[in-house]
Parts: structure tokens; sequence; C-alpha cells
């Protein structure tokens, strides 16, 4: 909602398939069919803690992350890929072991590695984490450590709005009327 309000386009043209949670597995075979069809202009991807915290296996996330971005592309849509924070506070806080912490943190930079990778590939914007620099402040989180709060979100949304502006040119002022 914050995204579209920035780009200024009516909310009934807005669909947030986000469902919490989700893997990647789950966006692609969940969320994926409800929006295949709306044919947008621009999706926005953020996925991955999930992955991370469960574990996956790499060849299945490049080979997923290329069907979504694979889609994308075929609807002539502008893409934007948002990493995983590695510096989520539920690292910090939780009460998992040094090792668990250390496997979370390699798995979260494997999967922002090969987002980065397949997103390029696939000539969809990667958000460089330096982007958002403030969301390592724990200000931001939710109390769970997982989740951004109402100001993590807003702050995010407003760093998405810009990519968001930069890719669409002209079709955001034109089409928005």
């Amino acid at each position: 909602g914050r995204l579209a309000e920035a780009l200024e386009l009516p909310r009934d043209r807005l669909v947030n398939a986000a469902i919490p949670g989700a893997t990647l597995e789950q966006v692609i075979d969940v969320q994926l069919p409800v929006v295949r069809e709306l044919r947008p202009r621009l999706v926005v991807l953020n996925c991955g803690m999930n992955d991370s915290i469960n574990g996956f296996e790499l060849p299945e996330v490049t080979e997923r992350l290329g069907e979504v971005f694979g889609w994308i592309r075929s609807v002539g849509a502008v893409g934007v890929a948002a990493p995983v924070p590695t510096h989520a506070p539920l690292l910090e806080r939780s009460i998992i072991s040094n090792f668990r912490r250390k496997r979370i943190l390699e798995r979260i930079q494997l999967f922002n590695a090969e987002l980065r990778r397949r997103s390029r590939e696939a000539g969809i914007a990667f958000m460089e984490p330096g982007t958002v620099p403030l969301v390592m402040d724990p200000s931001m989180w939710a109390i769970d450590g997982i989740h951004l709060n109402s100001a993590g979100h807003a702050y995010v949304a407003e760093a998405v709005t810009l990519i968001a502006r930069d890719l669409l040119g002209e079709q955001v002022s034109a089409r928005s009327r």
C-alpha cells in the first residue's frame, strides 16, 4: 500500500500476494499463481529469510529464482529483488546456538549472492543492502526479530519507491492519472 501510494497508483491496481512465513517455493507455488494473469508493470520480490532459517538446496533456489525472473520478464514487467537483511535482530536476540546462528548467516549470504546473480542475469534490479542502511537498526524491527515494524516497512517502501520510479520512468506519471 505504501508503495502504491508513493507511486500515486490507485489502490485497486495493487496486489499484495505476500504470505507471512513463505519460502521461495511457496512464493512460486502459491503467490505467483495469484498474480500470473494480471500482467503487472512492477514486481517486488522479497523472500529468503524463511529459506535461510530452514535450509535450502542451492540448485533448487537457482532454478526457482530463474522461474520467477523469467515470468517477470515474460509479462514485460520491471522487477526489484530485495535481499535478506544480514543483521536481522533474530540472529542476535535468539537463544539459538552460535553454530546455528553462524549457519543461518552463511545461508543468508548464499541466498543473497544467488539472488543478486540471477536478478542481474535477468535484468531485474537488485536492491543492494547499502541502499537501506537503517535496516540494520534494531528499532526498525518487530519484537520477533524476523519482520520489520511499521517504521521499518515505511523506510524500505521509500527506498523501493525510488528504485521503482527510476525503473518505471514516465510510465508512473502517465498511467497513474
